[in-house]
């Protein structure tokens, strides 16, 4: 078998994907059902809904690295126009980190608080703890994954962590080139070589005056820190280590383990630069044949999907700068053809919005209809309750008349609780304090933004006048019941119960609860939810309040979104 890699339409190629693939790598991001598009596409032939899942897998795997966030301007669907050439570079990845090299006594010397800086700098560091969970870190979830395909995106993402461990440990500059082989098959029939070009520097977004307000808050309820200070270290905003590679992905056992590729002869050359002047060709191959005789055994699948992925990433990469780098004033035309210039960054979950419009086929576009004309593409929104979009103030004070009758329907709970409709239970949008759900997003900012938004004010509509589904959770904190209830996107997050009331009314403030809609609502949580607890109902805006329809239950079995 002779060597392959991405150019040639290998096993290892993002082009050599089959559907059953493609299905597969989208249930491991978290996909659980497919939209329309793709039974549309099933009427018409196999090769365009491949296509079509094609499509919605490119979008998760951009949403999965946050492209958008780490590369700015670059548009998902355009041609390849990621400018890695313009990212400043890791600050000092070329030096050892030697506290690292052992195990046992390394990172008991470090502090996670006061060493906190010098820990960022670390490039592995954000490999773990941005790509995977607290929880998942402490239950050795990257360590345990199934060696089948079931494991192939948590095994992936650990031969990440790897790369970026032989990196900081050791040095960029003492680590020219990692390589991993298929696990169980001796002697190896494929493997991954990575010759480690640079790690750049991304910056994540920082957060504006609001957002940062909340991150604040967040802050002192989670780690004690006052919010009137500074972010402290577990808040700040991360820079993302991308580390830029050439690779190829090899087939053929001798190609392997006698350094029979063109590449892996090319490697000896940057092996040459780490050792001293006088060194011998014999002993320059020794080394050669040590590094390769090093190289970690991974799971086959494991090893593919992360080929794969590199070869998708290749494909966004800006041309100019890649031919540049593969021209053969850097390297041997026989190498060129044998490898791809690409690179890797730590992964999170998919992103709520990402996962709903591959799930549905439709782009999550918030209600932007004027309340009063009725014209789309209305920028404007109720200061009050954020419920009513407007063209302009012309229209805002049109439509107020009708607007003011719903605008704080909050009030009506307090002042007029026999008013209220007997088969609705009304909750406040707005949420009273900061919290936020375990929604396995690792990364403390993220976190945020998927929590209770902005104390005191009610997040954005973005149904209309139109129900919508959400999936209410019947919790036991302490001696009471809670509900905790949120859409599919994660556009509301509300609580309600008597615990929150009553933590309301010790710290002086007053919720409007709608005791007898929310009695009504447990009895049908218990009666009709999964394990009596778990129900998706029908919700609708009205004003500063999310009206839960107490009769017309949605068929359970039509939703799995929350799962």
């Amino acid at each position: 078998m002779t060597p392959v890699s991405d150019q040639k339409q290998g096993s290892g190629a993002f082009s050599s994907l089959t559907k059953r693939d493609v299905l597969q790598w989208l249930k491991l991001l978290g996909v659980n059902t497919l939209g329309p598009s793709v039974s549309e596409a099933v009427e018409k032939n196999g090769k365009e809904q491949k296509q079509v899942l094609i499509t919605k897998l490119r979008l998760a795997l951009c949403d999965v690295q946050r492209l958008d966030l780490l590369f700015p301007g670059y548009v998902y669907g355009e041609s390849p126009n990621m400018k890695l050439g313009n990212l400043p570079s890791w600050p000092n990845w070329h030096d050892a980190r030697p506290e690292l090299r052992f195990t046992s006594t390394g990172p008991q010397k470090v502090d996670g608080y006061a060493d906190a800086a010098r820990i960022d700098s670390y490039v592995m560091r954000h490999f773990s703890t941005m790509a995977f969970t607290q929880q998942e870190n402490i239950q050795v979830t990257p360590m345990n994954a199934a060696k089948d395909i079931t494991g192939a995106w948590i095994g992936t993402k650990q031969i990440m962590a790897k790369a970026s461990l032989d990196i900081t440990r050791e040095g960029g500059k003492d680590t020219p080139f990692v390589i991993y082989y298929a696990e169980g098959k001796q002697p190896a029939t494929s493997a991954l070589i990575m010759e480690i070009m640079e790690v750049k520097q991304a910056s994540w977004p920082e957060p504006g005056p609001k957002f940062l307000r909340e991150i604040k808050m967040a802050q002192e309820r989670k780690f004690g820190n006052s919010s009137d200070g500074p972010l402290n270290p577990m808040m700040q905003t991360p820079k993302v280590p991308v580390v830029v590679v050439r690779y190829s992905y090899i087939e053929g056992t001798r190609a392997i383990r006698e350094g029979g590729s063109q590449f892996t002869r090319y490697l000896e050359s940057r092996l040459k630069e780490t050792m001293p002047p006088n060194t011998s060709a014999a002993a320059l191959r020794n080394k050669l044949m040590f590094h390769l005789k090093c190289g970690e055994t991974i799971p086959e699948e494991h090893i593919r999907m992360f080929a794969r992925l590199l070869s998708h990433n290749a494909g966004l990469v800006d041309c100019e700068w890649r031919d540049d780098l593969q021209s053969h004033w850097f390297l041997p035309k026989e190498v060129e053809q044998e490898t791809n210039i690409s690179f890797f960054v730590p992964c999170p979950r998919l992103r709520f919005r990402a996962l709903e419009e591959i799930e549905t086929g439709k782009p999550p576009t918030p209600f932007n209809r004027c309340s009063t004309c009725g014209k789309d593409g209305s920028k404007s929104v109720c200061g009050s309750c954020k419920a009513a979009c407007y063209c302009d103030l012309q229209c805002s004070k049109a439509g107020w008349p009708k607007h003011k009758a719903v605008c704080k329907f909050s009030k009506k709970i307090l002042d007029d609780p026999a008013s209220l409709p007997s088969n609705k239970f009304l909750i406040p949008a707005r949420a009273y304090f900061s919290w936020s759900l375990d929604f396995g997003f690792a990364n403390e900012q993220e976190i945020v933004k998927m929590g209770s938004g902005t104390v005191y004010e009610s997040p954005r509509n973005e149904y209309g006048d139109e129900r919508f589904v959400c999936f209410a959770i019947l919790r036991l904190v302490g001696p009471s019941i809670s509900i905790t209830m949120f859409d599919r996107r994660r556009s509301v997050l509300v609580m309600a119960g008597h615990t929150e009331h009553r933590a309301a009314m010790e710290a002086g403030i007053t919720i409007p609860f709608d005791k007898e809609g929310y009695s009504k609502f447990v009895k049908l949580i218990q009666k009709k939810g999964h394990g009596f607890q778990l129900l998706y109902v029908w919700v609708k805006r009205v004003g500063d309040c999310l009206e839960v329809d107490l009769e017309d239950v949605p068929n359970q079995s039509e939703y799995s979104w929350a799962c």
